[in-house]
């Protein structure tokens, strides 16, 4: 069976880039595959894991925790765009949790501080990037726990 080529991105790096037999992808609409001739595509991908099989047997597989994004199949080509992601073996969990309980105070902070402040919206950035940072350092955390679950 021929294979795809494979490249899997965030907006500041490469996190894989070669040829592949099969991907499990985490989609919107729950976890699709892609096989080499897959009918094109683009969808919005979900907070979750990336498994790539990189021979036809999946005896050898690469893990990928991912945090939004999107996707697209085209002439053999699956392309994974995501906001945030990691390779799962890479994830110091310890790091993660004490990056969680940081984030957390800081929103925290930042909600008491400017609570009744008209301006708000000028800490509504700042406010929105730290919860999507809190919600990735989550989901890395969540794929750690239920990996170790196995």
């Amino acid at each position: 069976m021929p294979n795809l080529l494979c490249l899997v991105a965030t907006p500041t790096r490469e996190l894989f880039s070669g040829e592949i037999a099969y991907a499990d992808v985490p989609g919107s609409e729950g976890n699709y595959g892609v096989l080499s001739g897959h009918e094109m595509l683009v969808a919005k991908n979900s907070p979750g894991v990336l498994t790539l099989w990189m021979d036809a047997d999946g005896k050898e597989k690469r893990r990928f925790a991912l945090y939004e994004g999107a996707t697209q199949v085209y002439a053999d080509r699956l392309t994974v765009l995501a906001r945030f992601g990691v390779e799962v073996d890479n994830i110091d969990a310890e790091a993660v949790r004490k990056k969680v309980v940081a984030i957390k105070e800081r929103i925290a902070e930042l909600e008491a501080k400017h609570a009744d402040d008209p301006e708000v919206e000028t800490y509504g950035a700042i406010l929105e990037t730290s919860r999507a940072r809190l919600a990735w350092y989550e989901t890395q955390l969540r794929v750690v726990e239920g990996a170790s679950a196995k």
